[in-house]
């Protein structure tokens, strides 16, 4: 029955053309919609961004909102597109790339790449209790002193929060925020 229905579809190029161009469409439609690990932690900054205040004197009303990567850029790109034109309670978001040993306590979110990870404890230790909320998918990260480690858990992106530098920063992360991490932690590790 198989065959007769190919030969009649083979019969009618526009009925053959159709299904095989819907199929295509499906398939390509469905690896579209699932987006990859770096496509999830960059949004995941952008509502960081959106879910944690910094002091006034640090971040005043409708000044720009920096998010800087320090080290290799894992998103490939997809940060700066996702950044583009957004905001976060009203302060414009600005994207920087910026090595390890570069001053980083005058910007908000700093996102720090694997590529840096032995020189993540100078990183830490120069931030002190700036008011700087620190990202990476470093091992162990919010353990050693970061603020928000990404993980993967199977194949989800996830995050872990450590509050004890955040809240030397005097960093006020959301409860919303709080309640979606897999883990927080409060520990005087920095």
């Amino acid at each position: 029955m198989a065959v007769l229905t190919t030969k009649r579809l083979v019969r009618c190029p526009l009925v053959f053309f159709v299904v095989v161009t819907a199929c295509l469409s499906a398939k390509n439609a469905q690896a579209q919609s699932e987006p990859d690990e770096y496509q999830v932690k960059a949004a995941y900054l952008l509502n960081f961004a959106r879910f944690v205040e910094w002091p006034s004197d640090v971040l005043p009303a409708s000044s720009p909102l920096t998010i800087v990567i320090v080290g290799d850029d894992p998103f490939g790109g997809t940060l700066d597109q996702l950044l583009h034109g957004k905001s976060a309670n009203g302060h414009p978001i600005h994207l920087r790339y910026l090595r390890w040993n570069d001053s980083l306590a005058q910007y908000q979110i700093v996102f720090i790449s694997t590529s840096e990870e032995w020189h993540l404890p100078e990183i830490l230790r120069n931030l002190g209790s700036h008011s700087v909320l620190t990202v990476s998918d470093i091992d162990r990260f919010s353990l050693r002193g970061g603020v928000i480690e990404f993980r993967m858990v199977g194949n989800r992106v996830r995050f872990d929060i450590n509050r004890t530098p955040a809240l030397a920063g005097q960093l006020n992360i959301s409860s919303k925020l709080l309640s979606v991490a897999r883990a927080v932690h409060e520990d005087t590790t920095r």
